[in-house]
């Protein structure tokens, strides 16, 4: 439920991350001393995601409060880049069906990266579009590469080095590269394990034509296994670091559940889209 108006949570703000096999919450109470709450909800494998989400609706206390505002955050690898000189709002299911024809058919939207000077297109199900509306008739859609290209292109202008940022996520590694803030490449790979992240990072790094010595790469995301990709990528690129969540969230009013919210929701929490 959102509201409008004089109220006691007039500030208060619900992010809803969806991803492909699970849910998750964060209330965000400024006036609270504990401010952010965060919530995994325990799917039922024998059900559709768009199921458990109107379950989750119905029975879950922290849906059914009152909010200012309501962020939707949708985790998938099915997002396609248009360039801002060449996108149009009317294009967006033409954009999104040529790319990904195989899809059933989704609900598309779009976010509008000027920083980057780009468009990300992505889909949603359209089940999982409907019931949200239903709920929250004001909520606003974000793809997870959305926000992450947002937050990786302002930290990539610090140096004059190239960078390139893996992020480790379910069973996926997206990456993302930059030039001194400038936008390069961005894609989603599925993974099995270590050695299809090694190969897709030195494929792209070679592809983009990267130096081994002075370039950078970041990796981010799942404990289990970025730090095993860590000490493997040394033997190949100089500059290998892991990126500390408390670190890159220092100064903002996340920094202390850090460790607890999904690394592309917390950008959403802090980029102010």
């Amino acid at each position: 439920m959102q509201v409008t108006g004089n109220s006691k949570n007039q500030n208060k703000s619900l992010s809803i991350r969806v991803c492909t096999d699970g849910l998750s919450f964060c209330v965000y109470t400024p006036t609270s001393s504990s401010p952010y709450e965060y919530k995994t909800y325990k799917v039922k494998t024998t059900i559709s995601l768009a199921a458990n989400l109107k379950e989750a609706l119905t029975h879950e206390p922290i849906l059914k409060e009152e909010y200012q505002r309501v962020n939707i955050l949708i985790s998938t690898p099915h997002f396609t880049v248009v360039p801002i000189e060449a996108f149009k709002t009317e294009d967006v299911n033409d954009i999104y069906n040529y790319n990904f024809p195989k899809d059933k058919p989704q609900r598309t939207s779009y976010n509008i990266l000027r920083r980057s000077g780009i468009a990300i297109v992505f889909g949603i199900e359209k089940n999982i579009y409907q019931l949200i509306l239903d709920d929250f008739p004001r909520a606003r859609f974000y793809a997870s590469a959305s926000t992450l290209i947002e937050f990786f292109s302002e930290k990539s202008m610090l140096g004059t080095n190239k960078k390139m940022y893996a992020y480790l996520h379910e069973k996926e590694m997206t990456l993302f590269c930059f030039n001194k803030g400038r936008f390069l490449f961005v894609n989603t790979f599925n993974i099995n394990g270590i050695a299809d992240c090694q190969y897709y990072i030195l494929n792209v790094w070679k592809q983009l034509g990267f130096d081994q010595l002075d370039d950078a790469l970041f990796i981010v995301g799942d404990d289990r296994q970025r730090k095993v990709l860590h000490e493997k990528l040394q033997n190949f690129i100089e500059n290998v670091s892991l990126i500390d969540y408390k670190e890159d969230f220092k100064n903002t009013v996340i920094q202390d559940f850090s460790t607890a919210i999904p690394y592309d929701l917390q950008t959403l929490l802090v980029c102010g889209f």
